[in-house]
């Protein structure tokens, strides 16, 4: 019995790995295949020519396609920091006062923030954008992080909420025969204890954040501003189409988010331990 339930479970991490990694390494074959190859009929996987060339205009200085990939890259880096900025703190002030304190309709108001969650963007982005068309903020990062914020806002709130609530009272108990105002609680025990979840909240933010396409598309309009995930649409012409192109600006797009995956996992699991140490 456990030799076929280790069975079924490798068998099935297998299954992910391919689902996961599968496109991601079907797009790197489409990068280092020549263009000519990709439009024949054929079976093979791997290309009978390796070519390095899309990667070799990217990082080309003086090639367009530099500048518009790194354009891209280097928004999609700033709006992203900006809705962090923005949208940590919002997120931890907002779940610890729904933790801790009880007022009239907070019942309804956590179901209406939650509720938020299941509404699809484009029923919101056209009134969003009339609002900012008549307030004049198209085309700014700042605003268009605002926005990142409040699609990204219900579901960390209810993440920290929900490790809030379960901190144990005794906690907090302790602190406050101790002395500490709520204030000092929070900035000094619970802030402390929940980095772990902070980060993991944060991690959230920054990947809903970085893969936005529809909101920019609609709210920012000038080539300088434009993301990572709009900048792909350069390499689509009415006559050409170049799929090794978008190919490689698709794989140089997963890198900081698969960076910011592995450092913030790394930071979250030895606060885990720390805190299990103590």
């Amino acid at each position: 019995m456990k030799s076929k339930n280790g069975l079924i479970y490798y068998l099935t991490v297998i299954l992910i790995i391919i689902f996961s990694l599968g496109p991601i390494v079907w797009c790197f074959i489409l990068s280092i295949t020549p263009e000519g190859d990709l439009l024949k009929q054929g079976t093979n996987l791997i290309p009978n020519t390796i070519i390095w060339d899309n990667y070799k205009q990217i990082f080309d200085l003086s090639s367009q396609e530099h500048q518009t990939t790194f354009i891209g890259l280097s928004n999609s880096i700033k709006i992203a920091a900006i809705t962090l900025a923005i949208g940590v703190p919002i997120t931890v002030i907002t779940g610890y006062a729904l933790s801790i304190y009880d007022f009239r309709g907070k019942n309804i108001f956590v179901n209406l923030l939650l509720l938020t969650i299941v509404i699809p963007v484009f029923t919101t982005i056209i009134p969003v954008y009339n609002i900012f068309r008549n307030m004049n903020l198209l085309d700014s990062m700042f605003w268009t992080s605002v926005i990142y914020v409040s699609s990204a806002l219900p579901l960390n709130t209810w993440i920290m909420m929900n490790y809030f609530k379960q901190m144990p009272k005794e906690l907090w108990q302790a602190a406050a025969m101790d002395g500490f105002n709520r204030r000092q609680i929070f900035f000094k025990i619970i802030l402390p204890l929940s980095i772990p979840t902070i980060l993991t909240t944060s991690l959230i933010i920054f990947l809903m954040a970085w893969k936005q396409y529809i909101i920019p598309i609609i709210l920012l309009s000038s080539y300088e501003n434009r993301t990572m995930t709009m900048v792909m649409s350069e390499f689509m012409t009415r006559d050409m189409i170049k799929y090794g192109m978008i190919s490689a600006c698709g794989i140089i797009a997963i890198i900081p988010p698969a960076i910011a995956a592995m450092v913030f996992r790394k930071f979250i699991i030895s606060n885990l331990t720390s805190g299990t140490i103590k």
